[in-house]
């Protein structure tokens, strides 16, 4: 809990306001003495604004691809670079990125297959100093996942979008 400047426009604070002004005027108030310590009380609202961030999170429609790598929220930062968010959102200077969003007229690499990052990132001719091991299909969540948690294996994306960036910029 923090304080907030009345009357500053916050919705939230204003809604506040209105209805304990409501309860005050209505002569069937209930008079109650529970008092509860500010730490419980707010324990109580991080945990319940926590749950319903995640049942946010797992029913939405965005963010697919980063809610398999992190199924759980947290208020911890991630402390991702921005290169490790482009890759894990599959963003960036990719082929498979640029057509999607209609800035290329392909999505093949100069290899002949499609720029993904984890086909850069484990069987691309071009990249083969930055590969990692291939997952199957079914097991890519896992990968990504396995990647993100691993402090080599995200050095080793941070080198190879590093190289991809410097490839595929305009000189």
């Amino acid at each position: 809990m923090s304080w907030i400047k009345a009357h500053a426009g916050c919705i939230g604070n204003e809604e506040a306001e209105r209805l304990a002004k409501e309860a005050a005027e209505t002569e069937n108030f209930p008079e109650t003495s529970l008092e509860f310590p500010k730490s419980f009380i707010k324990r109580f609202l991080r945990q319940k604004m926590l749950a319903n961030w995640q049942m946010a999170w797992d029913d939405g429609n965005t963010g697919r691809l980063i809610h398999n790598i992190i199924s759980k929220v947290s208020l911890q930062p991630i402390n991702w670079t921005r290169n490790e968010v482009l890759f894990f959102t599959e963003h960036g200077h990719l082929p498979s990125f640029f057509q999607r969003f209609n800035l290329a007229e392909t999505s093949f690499s100069s290899c002949g297959v499609i720029g993904t990052p984890i086909h850069y990132a484990t069987a691309c001719l071009l990249t083969t100093s930055y590969h990692m091991a291939a997952p199957s299909q079914q097991h890519q969540p896992v990968w990504f996942r396995s990647v993100a948690n691993n402090s080599t294996s995200r050095r080793k994306m941070h080198n190879l979008l590093h190289f991809l960036q410097r490839e595929t910029s305009p000189n």
